[in-house]
């Protein structure tokens, strides 16, 4: 520890690089998307490239470990270890230049690949491997484990895409590894004139291999071309086993022809060294990368079939009608998919007519090209005449997201057993693909166990993961056997134990089986002279661990700090089981959609979901000191914008997590006191709307002096004015509350004409500081036809559930559904409201804080405004005949969180976002739908002070800009009341409700008020 202690201070005094050696900072980087945990012993964010050479040199001055890491989604454990953890994710992310001509980009290793290739769309251009976890796997990453894709039988290997590194050498020695004419590799061998001795050593190496061990690898190595195991030794000589099967129609390739691998016989690089090499050899500190063309168009058939071994059988066949791609997905994903919002969405929109007489025991996704759409989809119909095509790219998008997450998708399944990832990555012949598929189904039948096969077909790869209970002594017994006689299964039928995802902790124990010990010393000497001290990224492909060391999850895991909760955890198994979750694959680290703004904005891995669900184990178990406060400060940027709920494939929910963190946080805590104010805003805006006059001329006074003292931000934000008064208008006095309330049911009983159709759910904020909102939703409602009946209550307590008051939103769920039952005793009516966070609650906390049968139905009938009047057809055809004949209006539309958060409905009708496009165009309007994800203010949150710079960082990452770039005469919409006042204040443009919208251009034919007052004035 003295050594780590120094070499952490000479680092401090040397850089300005961040050096975290907390324990919380530590346990975060302790875990990635594997099965595996490894206490660092700290971490390091170089903020510019120069520190990585003071990184590496002062690790190899002190004898400190280094463990490189870009966004931990490995499965195989590359990215943590008992060293210092180096993140180049945060700030080494960087596209340096792009050369269209070329085809070439030069990067920062931190760089997350989807980025990349979105930066890279402008010019036509993609790099050609694609991971499914290119929307957070970094470059270094993908490069590392020498990943590749579903499109690997085009583009091959990451190793066949890297042109150049610049990388430090384990002794902070800086070199370019690129292709050499051999002469200049002879001389450099030589360590003639400056040359440092490493690079020299390297090139002897490489040279040798040539000479003496050349016809060893010809004769020993696998067969494959899919390897992802090992050192890229085959490269050296330059000599491949095989090629993938279209790789002569990657266009493009270095030198223009179809060369594999694609390097020269008179050259010599070390480049493809690096890949694959799990930062064990050297550290990227810039790529050079190889581009292909991104294709023009594509079409997607779908074949179905009775079990996955019928599947694979198919695939040889499939591969003669050159596709460029073909993947598998079975049953068990796709009824998976079906149980998360945004997955069930693009599962039921895409897949829909293959999915109406059951799901089917195995699907083959078969991609084709085309110069055009239509090109793309005759060489599908022309190859596949009979299969199902998806010829929509929407929806072949949608069915390529829900292949993507396969693998967090069977982890969302709730209990102590779940799919372990530790031969997940096999791959053989594909000729040899159903039998090893029906042998593996006979394997894990003897354990006693099964798992779900999908895959890349196309290339033999098959992600296998046996459901297992690693909290038992069994499990842990049956994970060791089940991959030892998987591996010696795979090798039989001429596999490898790797096909993209690398060796790491998972799979290294193998290599010597697979490889044989001659080329194993081969992989020692080079590892010996790459690294001598073995620094870099120990216990990676030489002189690893047992494969079932350093689990996250063993017989000895407890979880002694856990508590009785107060929301309902049985549908994930309990509160640890709603925290183990989380299975690290780090899909909240994606820069795109709803999930986790605060990283969006920060990139700092406390504040994904990932990062929260290690905090939250790390205080149940008590593995770090101060566990409870490193947790807090992590939830405390947590925006509860439900964004995980949709689009965690593992449908971990934190929302759910922090409010009941809060909960328990603040029973032994004492609260702020703007706590209380936003809480109870129900129960004090009433007061302030009576005295609304004096009330807002007091505030902006009462706001700059005594906002500070409660943590309120005084400068950037000013609080919602307060409505002074009701106009005459269609909504009920308070004095009339109970007697309406009371005349309902003889309403009911005296006539269906005169009984209500529809329950109102009335809030705060559209009641007491926006009542425009309320009365256009009455007015809209009652013009389509229905009676709505305004509930005696104000708001279904989302203030108090956001901040932690959970005894106190239990009793104000029991208040709105005493009012409901006395109003609708037979719970027939649909109850609505016009502000998601409220309405929505209904549906999403009150089975968590009741659950009951009664609360369970409540959901079922729960609809924001929009979403109701959709599914009364006759009641929509009112308000169309209403519309005035005019000229298309042009809308552009900001969603709310939870809107995006919305399950489908059982109805298959439109909800959330989608819901409120499709009422907008019933009534002849055209929106455009902002694609932005949270807009940063969340209710209380972009109020307080030391919430508002990352507030409006967040509505600058996409909304923000969006806005400003709308013509003014383009009226902007948003659904909710937080984010209209966020737009306003963070780009000085009204956003209006879409009801009010709604309303005001139907007004000219609306039937007036009672009063004969405009249903819009006041």
């Amino acid at each position: 520890m003295d050594h780590l202690r120094a070499y952490l201070e000479a680092l401090r005094r040397e850089t300005d690089a961040e050096v975290r050696d907390d324990p919380a900072s530590r346990y975060l980087y302790s875990t990635d998307a594997s099965i595996y945990q490894i206490m660092p012993q700290a971490v390091v964010l170089p903020r510019i490239e120069d520190h990585l050479a003071a990184i590496v040199a002062l690790a190899a001055e002190f004898g400190v470990p280094l463990v490189p890491r870009g966004a931990g989604s490995g499965l195989a454990g590359q990215a943590i270890g008992p060293g210092v953890v180096v993140d180049f994710s945060r700030h080494l992310n960087a596209i340096l230049e792009v050369n269209p001509e070329a085809r070439t980009a030069t990067v920062q290793p931190g760089v997350v690949l989807g980025d990349l290739n979105r930066h890279l769309a402008a010019y036509g251009l993609q790099f050609g491997p694609d991971p499914s976890s290119a929307d957070r796997a970094t470059v270094g990453g993908v490069i590392g484990t020498n990943a590749t894709g579903a499109h690997s039988i085009r583009y091959g290997m990451a190793a066949d895409h890297l042109l150049a590194a610049e990388v430090l050498l384990a002794d902070g020695t800086s070199d370019t590894w690129a292709p050499l004419p051999l002469p200049t590799a002879q001389k450099l061998a030589t360590g003639a004139g400056a040359y440092s001795r490493t690079p020299a050593a390297l090139y002897r190496f490489a040279l040798d291999l040539r000479t003496r061990h050349a016809d060893l690898i010809r004769e020993r190595w696998p067969r494959l071309w899919r390897r992802a195991s090992g050192y890229n030794l085959p490269y050296l000589l330059p000599w491949a086993p095989d090629r993938p099967p279209q790789w002569d129609d990657a266009n493009g390739m270095p030198g223009g022809d179809a060369t594999y691998p694609p390097l020269s016989p008179d050259t010599l690089s070390l480049a493809p060294l690096l890949a694959g090499s799990e930062g064990t050899l050297a550290l990227a500190r810039r790529l050079t990368l190889h581009l292909v063309p991104r294709p023009a168009a594509r079409a997607l058939a779908v074949l179905a079939f009775p079990s996955v071994a019928h599947a694979c059988e198919a695939v040889p066949d499939l591969l003669e009608r050159r596709p460029s791609a073909i993947e598998l997905l079975p049953a068990e994903l796709l009824r998976l998919a079906l149980t998360v919002p945004a997955y069930a969405r693009d599962t039921h929109a895409a897949l829909g007519p293959l999915l109406q007489d059951g799901l089917p025991q195995a699907l083959l996704l078969v991609e084709f090209d085309g110069q055009t759409p239509e090109e793309a989809q005759r060489h599908a119909r022309k190859a596949l005449p009979h299969a199902f095509l998806a010829a929509d790219p929407d929806h072949q998008a949608q069915i390529w997201a829900v292949r993507k997450v396969g693998l967090g998708l069977l982890m969302s399944r709730p209990g102590r057993r779940k799919p372990v990832a530790f031969i997940e990555d096999l791959a053989v012949p594909v000729e040899r693909l159903a039998h090893f598929a029906r042998e593996m189904e006979r394997l894990l039948a003897a354990y006693g166990t099964e798992a779900a096969f999908y895959a890349h077909a196309s290339a033999g790869v098959l992600h296998i993961r046996p459901l297992l209970d690693l909290h038992t002594e069994q499990g842990v017994r049956d994970l060791r056997a089940i991959a030892q006689e998987a591996v010696d299964l795979t090798l039989s039928v001429g596999g490898v134990v790797s096909g993209e995802h690398g060796d790491g902790l998972a799979r290294s124990e193998w290599l010597e089986r697979q490889f044989g010990s001659e080329i194993v010393a081969l992989f020692r000497r080079l590892k010996k002279t790459a690294d001598p001290q073995g620094l870099l990224n120990p216990g990676k492909i030489v002189d690893a661990p047992p494969m079932d060391a350093n689990l996250r999850y063993g017989p000895e895991y407890r979880t002694p700090h856990l508590w009785t909760p107060t929301l309902d955890f049985s549908a994930q198994d309990g509160l640890a089981g709603a925290v183990e979750q989380c299975n690290g694959a780090g899909v909240c680290r994606k820069s795109t959609g709803v999930m986790c703004p605060s990283f969006q904005a920060t990139r700092e891995e406390q504040y994904t979901t990932r990062g929260r669900a290690n905090l939250l184990r790390a205080l149940l178990t008590g593995a770090i000191p101060q566990a409870e406060e490193a947790a807090k400060d992590a939830l405390d940027l947590c925006l509860a914008c439900k964004g995980c709920k949709a689009e965690c494939p593992s449908a971990v929910d934190m929302a759910k997590l922090k409010y009941e963190f809060l909960h328990h946080y603040y029973r032994t805590h004492r609260r702020p006191v703007r706590d209380y104010l936003f809480a109870f805003v129900d129960r004090l805006a009433p007061w302030g709307a009576a005295l609304a006059p004096v009330a807002n001329l007091l505030t902006p006074i009462l706001h700059r002096a005594l906002g500070g003292l409660i943590g309120l931000e005084t400068k950037r934000r000013s609080l919602p004015k307060l409505a002074w008064r009701w106009p005459r208008s269609p909504l009920p006095s308070p004095s009339r509350r109970g007697k309406e309330g009371r005349g309902a049911r003889s309403a009911a009983q005296g006539g269906e004409e005169r009984a209500p159709t529809v329950l109102y759910l009335p809030d705060a904020f559209t009641r007491y500081f926006e009542p425009e909102v309320e009365r256009a939703a009455l007015a809209l409602l009652r013009a389509a036809g229905e009676r709505p009946l305004v509930l005696p209550v104000v708001g279904a307590g989302r203030p108090l559930i956001s901040k932690g008051f959970l005894d106190a939103a239990r009793q104000r769920a029991r208040q709105v559904l005493a009012a409901i039952q006395r109003l609708d005793p037979d719970g027939r009516l649909p109850v609505v409201g016009a502000e998601p966070s409220e309405i929505y609650t209904l549906g999403d906390e009150y089975p968590d804080l009741l659950p009951s049968e009664a609360t369970r139905a409540l959901a079922r009938r729960a609809w924001l405004v929009d979403e109701y009047l959709l599914r009364r057809p006759e009641a929509l055809e009112r308000l169309r005949a209403l519309r005035p004949a005019a000229d298309e209006a042009t809308v552009r539309l900001h969603g709310h969180c939870y809107q995006k958060a919305r399950p489908p409905a059982e109805d298959g009708q439109p909800v959330g976002v989608s819901a409120t496009v499709a009422f907008l165009e019933a009534l002849g309007v055209r929106v455009e739908v902002i694609e932005a994800g949270c807009c940063g203010m969340a209710g209380a949150f972009g109020y307080e002070a030391e919430h508002v710079d990352l507030s409006f960082q967040i509505g600058e990452l996409a909304l923000f800009p969006a806005v400003r770039q709308t013509p003014l005469d383009v009226p902007v919409l948003a659904v909710g009341t937080s984010c209209r006042h966020q737009i306003y204040d963070g780009t000085q443009r009204e956003a209006i409700h879409p009801l009010v919208y709604a309303a005001r251009l139907l007004e000219p034919s609306l039937t007036r008020a009672p009063s004969g007052h405009s249903i819009m004035e006041g």
